[in-house]
């Protein structure tokens, strides 16, 4: 869908306006948006349900910041304290006070959120934090100690948890149970809460303003690192934080983003996709867009165009008790039906999205029959992205929205044009 810079730029003036309006602060307060005490109370007593059926007496949540911040949404769902690098490690008792050590700076901390009081500095030094808390609470000899991370992960599958860490604890305690608590606490985190979703939505709305700001400065000769640093200026000045994760490539025959920008200028006919996610609170949806430098080439349009379809085919059978493998099998016949033998579907479909890295998610064939017999449950969260490849132009053309399950379908929680945008 052709629209003008004019156009566009008053749109995005528009967003950015709404957005000031829904989170205006006065100037002196220095409160970062946190989740309501109402969630953290239902955060725990579920956490500590799944505690007591597991016999475990104690969670420790890891500090890692790797993959803009993805590794540590277990200490975060608990604390409420992240973002920008901030390394967080949690202690959660069955019963009482919750402890979280950063590596410094504690009083800010303590100030600028309201879940956590018990919040120390600790230097990275993890395995002193640990055992000096468990000492204060009383841990018994034998205890059981969960400690997320270990293994399982579907972006760190070796895990993630200093070795150090854990032989610090085992020689203090020599006979307690150390036990993986990957798999709960990834199970607690399947299913957003109402004010999850909201937050979510709050942040496509981010990434939306952002992929209109950065569209109203697409344009032959300009580089790719200035689209990059207007996707990153618009997202912290409509409320987001970084780390972010931000995919972003041009060219002519493109057919995925990158990591990297590059000074790369954009030349009539080319491509400019982009893989974005916006946090907010932690939490982030995800947005697939492209756009048009000019007519895009017959191959490309055809495939996002069927990558649309497809989208569009498949939200409303995105209900409550759908397996995931009903859903792959629907788009690959949709694509082989469309495509006429000129197009192939492409995987990942869809996957997972909330604070961090999260289930269910499937990037290659390992488990793949155990992902396609998982069925989906009102409040998962997904980001649906159907690739389509042009076999004989060998281009992909995909477009994506971050989608919450209902019993009556998917439910988007952007409402951008998901066309290909040309200017």
């Amino acid at each position: 869908m052709a629209r003008s810079p004019e156009t566009k730029s008053s749109e995005m003036r528009q967003t950015l306006s709404r957005l000031a309006q829904v989170h205006s602060v006065p100037d002196e307060d220095i409160t970062i948006p946190t989740p309501s005490l109402a969630e953290r109370d239902r955060r725990y007593r579920a956490t500590r349900r799944a505690m007591a059926k597991q016999g475990i007496d104690v969670l420790v949540l890891p500090a890692n910041h790797s993959r803009w911040d993805q590794m540590m949404a277990d200490s975060r769902y608990l604390s409420a304290i992240g973002g920008y690098g901030t390394e967080t490690l949690t202690i959660f008792p069955a019963d009482g006070a919750v402890t979280v050590g950063i590596f410094n700076r504690c009083g800010w901390w303590q100030k600028v959120q309201n879940w956590v009081t018990d919040v120390r500095d600790c230097r990275n030094r993890w395995a002193d934090l640990v055992v000096e808390r468990l000492g204060e609470i009383g841990f018994p000899a034998r205890g059981r100690i969960g400690i997320s991370g270990m293994e399982g992960l579907v972006r760190a599958p070796d895990g993630l948890v200093p070795y150090t860490m854990i032989k610090r604890v085992k020689a203090a305690y020599p006979e307690a149970h150390i036990v993986d608590a990957t798999g709960m606490m990834q199970d607690l985190r399947a299913v957003k809460s109402a004010e999850e979703i909201r937050l979510m939505t709050r942040s496509v709305t981010i990434i939306e303003t952002m992929l209109a700001a950065m569209t109203a400065e697409t344009a032959a000769g300009v580089s790719e690192k200035h689209l990059y640093a207007t996707l990153t200026n618009t997202l912290l000045e409509a409320g987001g934080e970084l780390p972010s994760l931000l995919i972003m490539g041009s060219g002519p025959n493109l057919n995925t983003g990158q990591f990297v920008p590059t000074m790369r200028k954009l030349k009539t006919g080319d491509v400019v996709h982009v893989e974005a996610e916006a946090h907010y609170c932690g939490y982030s949806g995800q947005i697939v867009q492209s756009v048009s430098v000019g007519k895009p080439p017959g191959a490309y349009a055809d495939a996002h165009e069927i990558s649309e379809a497809c989208f569009d085919a498949l939200l409303p059978r995105m209900k409550t008790g759908t397996p995931i493998g009903d859903l792959m099998d629907f788009y690959e016949r949709m694509v082989q039906k469309e495509g006429k033998g000129r197009l192939a579907h492409a995987h990942p479909m869809m996957h997972a999205r909330g604070l961090g890295d999260e289930r269910p998610a499937q990037f290659g064939d390992v488990g793949l029959e155990q992902y396609r017999r998982i069925e989906l449950k009102s409040g998962m969260v997904f980001v649906l992205k159907p690739r389509v490849r042009n076999l004989q132009a060998r281009r992909t053309g995909q477009t994506g929205d971050t989608v919450a399950v209902t019993p009556k379908g998917g439910k988007r929680l952007g409402s951008r044009d998901m066309g290909l945008w040309i200017v």
